[in-house]
Order: C-alpha cells, then sequence, then structure tokens
C-alpha cells in the first residue's frame, strides 16, 4: 500500500495522502471551484460525512465552520488511518470517526474494492466503474486510469445510518460521496428519523435510474431536491450533484 506522505496544498496548509493526484483533484473541487459554497448550516452545525475518505470534506467544514460536530464515515483501514492522521495533524475536534460503510442492511463483512492509488473511487459496487474510469481516461490517458482503477478485493463491516442517529439530535447536512451505494445509504435512515433530516448533498454516480430514485426518495422525506452538474463543472463526469433542503 503507498504510505501517506505529507503534501502540501497551499500556502500552510498540507494534508496527509496516499494518493498525490487525487488529493490535489480533491482540494480543487473543494477549496478551489467551491462545490460546497452554496450549502449554508447553522452554528453549530451536526454534518454526517458518508464517503469520508481521508478528510478533505471533514477539513473544509471545520474551516468554516469550527464548532461543528461531524460523524464521519469511512470503511477502508487505509483511508481510515489518514483521516485521523488529518485529524490530528490539524487539531480538529468534534469529528467522530466510525470505521464502517453506510448502507441499507448491516453485514460484518461485505465484499468492497479498494483502489490504493484512488482511495477516494473505493466501492461496493466496482461493475458500475466503468463510466467514471473512462472520464479519468478522457482528461489523462487510458494507461493512467487503468493504473488509477487497479483495484484490491476486501470486505467491510456495513451498519444503518440509523444505528447513529440520536433520537433528538437534528442533522444540519447529510453529505454522501459513495460511489454507487448512494440509495443504500438513504434507504439505512429508519422512517421515525428522516425528519431530524434538514438537508442533503449528494453526489450521485448516474446508472439506470438511480438518480431519479435519490430525487425520489429524497422528495418522499419531505426534502426539496435540486440537481446540478458534478463536482467539477468543467469535466464530463459521469456524476451528478444533488441538494435536497427540508420544505
Amino acid at each position: 500500500m503507498p504510505a501517506a506522505k505529507l503534501i502540501e496544498l497551499e500556502d500552510g496548509f498540507k494534508v496527509f495522502a496516499s494518493s498525490i493526484m487525487e488529493v490535489r483533484f480533491l482540494h480543487d473541487e473543494i477549496f478551489r471551484a467551491g462545490c460546497y459554497d452554496h450549502v449554508a448550516l447553522p452554528q453549530p452545525p451536526l454534518v454526517v460525512d458518508a464517503g469520508a475518505n481521508i478528510g478533505m470534506f471533514a477539513l473544509y467544514i471545520k474551516r468554516r465552520y469550527p464548532a461543528a460536530e461531524i460523524l464521519a464515515f469511512e470503511p477502508t483501514p487505509e483511508s481510515a488511518a489518514v483521516l485521523r492522521q488529518n485529524i490530528g495533524l490539524h487539531g480538529l475536534a468534534g469529528i467522530t470517526v466510525h470505521e464502517v460503510a453506510l448502507g441499507s442492511q448491516s453485514d460484518q463483512a461485505a465484499p468492497f474494492t479498494y483502489y490504493p492509488a484512488a482511495p477516494g473511487s473505493s466501492t461496493r459496487y466496482p461493475q458500475q466503474s466503468g463510466p467514471a474510469k473512462e472520464a479519468v481516461g478522457r482528461i489523462f490517458s487510458p494507461r493512467v486510469a487503468e493504473r488509477l482503477y487497479r483495484g484490491l478485493d476486501i470486505t467491510v463491516p456495513v451498519e444503518r445510518l440509523s444505528a447513529f442517529l440520536a433520537p433528538d439530535r437534528p442533522v444540519d447536512l447529510l453529505k454522501i460521496d459513495v460511489e454507487g451505494a448512494e440509495l443504500d445509504v438513504l434507504q439505512g435512515v429508519d422512517p421515525p428519523q428522516w425528519p431530524l433530516i434538514r438537508q442533503a448533498i449528494v453526489e450521485v454516480q448516474e446508472h439506470a435510474d438511480r438518480l431519479a430514485a435519490v430525487c425520489d426518495l429524497l422528495n418522499s422525506h419531505g426534502l426539496e431536491p435540486s440537481v446540478g452538474p458534478g463536482p467539477r463543472s468543467d469535466t464530463d463526469s459521469p456524476s451528478r450533484m444533488v441538494h435536497a433542503v427540508r420544505r
């Protein structure tokens, strides 16, 4: 496995990462292109970070909302370890790391594909990674795409999100970036807990009718979804961003 290295992304802002290419791409998406800048939260917010990877979104939230409480879910041991390194590096409090995947049903050993060169693309559904891989091949080259999507088969524990939600604490933002398992995460919320979720932002990997299914599910639970381009609108990424706010 690639060892995590300390990378300087901008003046004074450093993170640990095992993939330099990926962390620079994430930094551009989140901090420079501002793909989450339109999301407004109260002070102090409770944020659920499903698909936390190495913590770039968590670092972004903590920069904007220092008192935020974050429940971070990252199933792969390697990425979870780097996530904890970055939390320690920046001296952050209020972030709880859960080393599990979120899904519709609990499973102690679910099949999972981990991409060491592109940890953020790791997925429970590698058979659906074709469009994303093709997009990477067009941005860089097919050879680079082949290297980035060279996966390892592992197993990870899966839990339902409901198991981690307090019965009386509103979730100010549910952020989901889970490479094809978006519906699984949403289906892991029990009906009585849906009113707690005030806002959601979901990166949806387009496959069959998944985008419509995500929007329909959010709408059925009182959240008004709007669909925009993926995080990097200057690329031909096969993903879309769904932002849903409670009516």
